[in-house]
């Protein structure tokens, strides 16, 4: 194919390559969801993060789809708390199954203080199989079971309205790979 440049800059001659002409690895569309308000749970049941979820249709059943939640998670002291993620109602990217232990893709806890707010960052590469749309999703879950152990997303424990204390955001990115 042939590329031209005329006089005024403009490029002609060019084509879209489509999907399936691109090279494996490629990335063929990038979807995002970015939470900036903040969201509280407590107990030791898994929560949906209100707003923090990302629907990508894959062009093709052998497509793989990059999942990156980047989580700013906050807790009162003590608190221990984790999150997973979903396709669907399906659970991925958590670790292994053994005797009581909770499958979490991250967990975090024992902040030094009720002022502190942790990122927590996983790539996780699915394999949906689908070319329907699909949703992944984000939730949190406590492992204190008292109401005043809250677990946050986007802001700490302590969260007073002076320049000591600050918000965060919070995302969740779906990239479709050419497999």
């Amino acid at each position: 194919m042939a590329v031209v440049i005329n006089g005024n800059g403009a490029v002609t001659g060019l084509t879209a390559l489509p999907d399936s002409a691109m090279a494996e690895g490629s990335i063929i569309q990038v979807i995002e969801t970015v939470k900036i308000d903040t969201f509280s749970m407590t107990g030791r049941t898994f929560t949906d993060v209100t707003g923090l979820s990302v629907t990508i249709t894959p062009s093709s059943n052998s497509s793989k789809v990059l999942i990156i939640p980047s989580i700013s998670l906050g807790a009162r002291d003590g608190a221990r708390h984790g999150y997973r993620i979903l396709r669907g109602s399906t659970v991925i990217g958590v670790g292994d199954s053994d005797g009581s232990r909770i499958q979490y893709t991250q967990q975090g806890g024992n902040l030094p203080d009720n002022t502190s707010v942790h990122s927590h960052t996983f790539f996780f590469l699915d394999s949906p199989a689908t070319t329907s749309a699909t949703t992944y999703k984000i939730q949190l879950r406590s492992e204190t079971d008292v109401s005043g152990y809250p677990v946050y997303i986007n802001r700490s424990h302590q969260d007073g309205d002076d320049v000591s204390y600050g918000r965060s955001a919070t995302t969740i990115t779906a990239m479709e790979v050419q497999a």
